[in-house]
């Protein structure tokens, strides 16, 4: 199966608004709550799609019972660890009229090193069943800056494939455990690099850069300006088709189950950019954090643009 695990998870609240006024009244015309967090978007999407899937969490108090709630009514097995205080809800600011996404995310309950211990010994007792484990998302404060480190040797000791989605230091601690897909966008690139990749030409040379690093697949992603992977010398540009957008929020979380699903299937890597690229496209056509139906991908997928660069 695919597994996710997600440090710090939340409830997404999405607000839609005809235009977000700053320093005004905003009246908001719609909204929807879901479970969230990088890692169980991509466990809600996979089993959508149908697929076997496992999201490990933190989770704490009355709003952490109310997102394992949710996930069980999806049918998501899923495991936790308790944590202290409650799991964050994070506010989304949709401006339709405008097709934009204001985010308002808070940090997370503070985690003891202990709940951390628990959690790595849960990992090392299930990875030994997982094919894939995608590992995403922001840390909670009290978070070492090496533990996605941590939880990818564990994993990848076990004999599982690792995706790691991060930014920031635990992006950059992380790599140091060569986990076998990362997904950054141009500005975490851009913290792993030194420099952000401006145009096309730039955008190889980071793949190149980053899989240079021994990172067997690099997926770097440009929002509306799709995608570009490298992996085995091979460099594709995957270019997603335009959709009617409902919300920007999580299209880099269904991307990343794409992405994954493609490679455990075995696709080749123009495939797997296919099916990312459609995966991504689908799920800006859904409010909130919501993944898209399966069908919406299938159909999205036949009109993604692909191009060799290596």
């Amino acid at each position: 199966m695919i597994a996710t695990i997600t440090l710090n998870p939340s409830i997404d609240r999405t607000l839609e608004l005809d235009r977000l006024v700053v320093g005004g009244l905003n009246r908001v015309k719609g909204k929807i709550d879901h479970p969230s967090g990088k890692g169980i978007n991509v466990s809600r999407a996979l089993k959508l799609w149908g697929q076997p899937t496992e999201a490990l969490a933190l989770v704490g108090g009355s709003s952490g019972r109310w997102l394992t709630k949710a996930l069980e009514e999806q049918s998501i097995s899923m495991d936790c660890v308790e944590v202290q205080d409650d799991t964050r809800t994070n506010v989304k600011l949709w401006a339709s009229l405008e097709g934009c996404s204001t985010e308002i995310n808070e940090p997370g309950p503070t985690v003891t090193a202990k709940e951390l211990q628990d959690l790595e010994r849960k990992v090392a007792k299930k990875a030994v069943g997982w094919e894939w484990v995608v590992i995403s998302g922001s840390v909670p404060p009290g978070t070492p800056p090496n533990f996605y480190a941590t939880l990818v040797e564990i994993a990848k000791g076990q004999g599982a494939k690792v995706a790691l989605d991060a930014s920031g230091v635990a992006l950059r601690e992380g790599l140091e455990a060569k986990p076998d897909l990362i997904k950054p966008n141009e500005v975490e690139a851009a913290e792993l690099l030194g420099w952000e990749p401006q145009d096309e030409a730039e955008a190889i040379e980071a793949v190149e850069a980053l899989t240079g690093r021994g990172i067997d697949y690099v997926l770097l992603t440009l929002g509306k300006a799709g995608a570009f992977i490298g992996h085995g010398g091979q460099i594709w540009q995957g270019i997603p088709p335009k959709v009617a957008a409902k919300s920007a929020v999580g299209c880099g979380d269904s991307t990343v189950a794409g992405m994954v699903w493609a490679l455990r299937e075995r696709k080749d890597l123009a495939e797997a950019m296919r099916w990312a690229m459609a995966a991504g496209a689908a799920a800006a056509t859904t409010w909130g954090t919501k993944p898209p139906e399966w069908q919406i991908v299938v159909e999205l997928a036949d009109q993604v643009r692909l191009y060799r660069h290596r």
